[in-house]
């Protein structure tokens, strides 16, 4: 296998070529995006999750016995 060369300074190939330290920057910025992203949504999903334990169900009374519906399903006590 052959090293890998760059082309000379005055070469026209070598003006086109992004430099080495521009592509780790924006692949780090694309990392921290990301990062971000999910970083939200796992905030998100924690908060949904608090919220849904700390509300008690809704219960009403029907005849003698009493139903709770919660958003996922319906269970009578």
């Amino acid at each position: 296998m052959t090293p890998l060369t760059l082309p000379s300074p005055a070469s026209a190939e070598r003006s086109r070529l992004m430099p080495v330290d521009l592509l780790r920057r924006q692949a780090l910025e694309r990392l921290y995006l990301r990062r971000e992203t999910v970083d939200n949504l796992i905030r998100s999903l924690e908060n949904y999750q608090q919220s849904k334990t700390a509300a008690p169900p809704v219960c009403i009374a029907i005849t003698d016995r009493r139903t709770c519906r919660s958003s996922f399903s319906r269970s009578q006590i």
